[in-house]
């Protein structure tokens, strides 16, 4: 493909996933990557976050980018319009799903998560969350995520409280495996987010099928859209519009289902597959 080919095609969205890809190993967005997106900006490019994270912990890079679009989170759970603080598009787990995860997570004694509407609850503190209440009190107190301990999940359900996902994690993979294959695949969708750790949502959800979802309330093709990703719950993103971009330190299945593989996170990755396609 010439230079001048990879131009005609008018990009006018580029779709970005968080942990693995727009930030870097220090969990920060390279400022390469920062300038690539002002470009993008003042070029009328809207600019979406689609990630696994809570709107609360997606917020504060938001901010960071100067950002109006919508999040789409928890893989494509929900469409967080941030100007508004509404959820114009949501599919939440039932009361029964949350209960039987609850289940679960406590037969195998696996580290649960749950994030309720506007914040995410865990019960004992484990190595990833002193490691992300720490990020969170360096957050700017405007946009700062919010965590908090709990004493006991079912409270919540009673509250009739909005369940947009679970997280749970355990040292030994072998006990998640045992977790995971307990939960019915026709109710509910699971992620693996990182080597320990599983995303638990309704099933249905995905990043890609959000992305489309947010496209055609825009009127917009996804052939006219990049993405970029790192991880297996990326891959329905990738894969549903016009260039998909795998980070070079994805995994090798996430590579063959992209269009293209970049620099990893911690080079200009971003800067450079921009500064290529647009």
């Amino acid at each position: 493909m010439t230079h001048h080919e990879r131009q005609s095609i008018n990009y006018q969205v580029v779709a970005f996933d968080l942990d693995g890809t727009l930030l870097n190993s220090q969990g920060q967005i390279l400022p390469s990557s920062k300038q690539a997106i002002q470009q993008l900006l003042a070029k009328n490019i809207k600019v979406v976050l689609v990630t696994g994270r809570h709107h609360t912990a997606a917020r504060p890079y938001h901010y960071q980018l100067g950002l109006d679009t919508p999040i789409i989170c928890c893989n494509g759970t929900y469409i967080y319009d941030v100007a508004h603080n509404s959820t114009p598009v949501a599919n939440p787990l039932t009361r029964e799903q949350a209960q039987l995860v609850i289940k679960i997570a406590e037969k195998y004694q696996t580290h649960l998560l749950m994030y309720s509407r506007d914040a995410m609850n865990f019960k004992q503190l484990n190595e990833h969350m002193e490691k992300f209440s720490r990020w969170v009190q360096d957050c700017p107190p405007q946009v700062r995520p919010n965590l908090q301990q709990i004493e006991c999940f079912e409270q919540l359900l009673e509250k009739n409280e909005i369940i947009w996902k679970f997280v749970i994690s355990h040292p030994d993979r072998q006990v998640m495996e045992s977790a995971v294959a307990e939960l019915p695949i026709s109710q509910f969708s699971c992620e693996w987010s990182w080597v320990d750790r599983v995303d638990i949502a309704n099933h249905g959800n995905s990043k890609g099928g959000r992305l489309l979802e947010l496209l055609a309330m825009w009127q917009i093709s996804p052939q006219n859209v990049i993405a970029f990703g790192d991880n297996h719950n990326d891959i329905s993103m990738l894969k549903s519009i016009g260039l998909g971009v795998a980070m070079g330190n994805a995994e090798a299945e996430v590579k063959t289902q992209a269009k293209i593989t970049a620099l990893s996170n911690d080079q200009d990755a971003i800067a450079n597959v921009l500064a290529q396609y647009i």
